[in-house]
């Protein structure tokens, strides 16, 4: 089926290079999972839970209150805010004022396609309503949550966690390019149409960029096992930051749902 598209894509490329810039575009944008599954219902009923209204739909926000700092937890690729359940839990109990969120097109919220780009415009709104001390994300989230805090500060943020970030934007697109298996022709013209949309061309999106004008302390946590994103991409962003420290850790492969994990995080909040 991959291969299929790419063929699709190069084909509808030769009539028209930016419908198949824009075909490319949005099946990598669309996520194939991300829904709330059933067993996952009963955690997230726990939680206030609001719809908050944006510009292309809406936003599902959950909140667990306390009276400690407000944490804000954002979830990444194909997954929703149950995927915090065993961060939740523990911070509960040293009463933090937690809230977390589906991102576009995931869990409860609305949207048929999810980019970075799209997500920190949602996480922007996010802090500016609830103004968190602290944001824990993953994955995308971390991406998106970093290219967000690099464009409009926030100066209330006192730490930011980034679990199993990645770095670049084109080693993401050159391993799309290469499971789908279009030319080089569309991604030229892939590499325009995002210029056009978003004001940015693929090999100037780097979390590393981001990272390094964020001011507060920022704890990067990744695993060597790590099978979707490299774990070099850890040392890239950290190499260009002064306030980033990092942790190996031995357990959680990409998702670091692990015990090990929570407990890094926590000391270090």
């Amino acid at each position: 089926m991959p291969k299929w598209y790419g063929f699709y894509f190069n084909g509808v490329s030769h009539v028209s290079k930016d419908r198949g810039a824009t075909l490319a575009l949005q099946v990598f944008s669309t996520p194939r999972k991300g829904s709330i599954l059933p067993f996952q219902h009963e955690f997230l009923e726990t939680s206030q839970q609001q719809k908050l209204v944006n510009e292309e739909g809406f936003t599902q926000v959950y909140h667990w209150k306390g009276n400690g700092k407000t944490i804000l937890l954002a979830h990444g690729w194909e997954s929703n805010a149950w995927r915090w359940k065993y961060l939740i839990e523990p911070l509960q109990k040293l009463d933090y004022n937690i809230i977390a969120i589906d991102a576009p097109a995931h869990g409860n919220s609305s949207g048929e396609e999810f980019t970075a780009v799209k997500y920190s415009r949602i996480l922007r709104s996010i802090i500016e309503l609830y103004r968190p001390e602290i944001i824990v994300a993953h994955s995308v989230g971390a991406m998106a949550t970093s290219f967000q805090e690099s464009q409009t500060p926030h100066s209330f943020i006192e730490k930011m966690v980034l679990l199993g970030s990645p770095n670049t934007l084109k080693a993401i697109m050159k391993d799309y390019q290469q499971l789908v298996g279009f030319s080089d022709r569309v991604y030229a013209s892939l590499d325009r149409l995002l210029h056009r949309i978003y004001g940015f061309h693929i090999k100037d999106f780097n979390t590393e960029d981001f990272v390094a004008q964020i001011e507060c302390p920022v704890l990067l946590i990744h695993n060597k096992s790590d099978a979707i994103v490299p774990y070099e991409s850890m040392l890239q962003i950290a190499a260009q930051s002064p306030h980033a420290t990092v942790y190996e850790s031995k357990t959680g492969g990409h998702s670091l749902h692990t015990s090990e994990v929570v407990d890094q995080i926590l000391a270090f909040l």
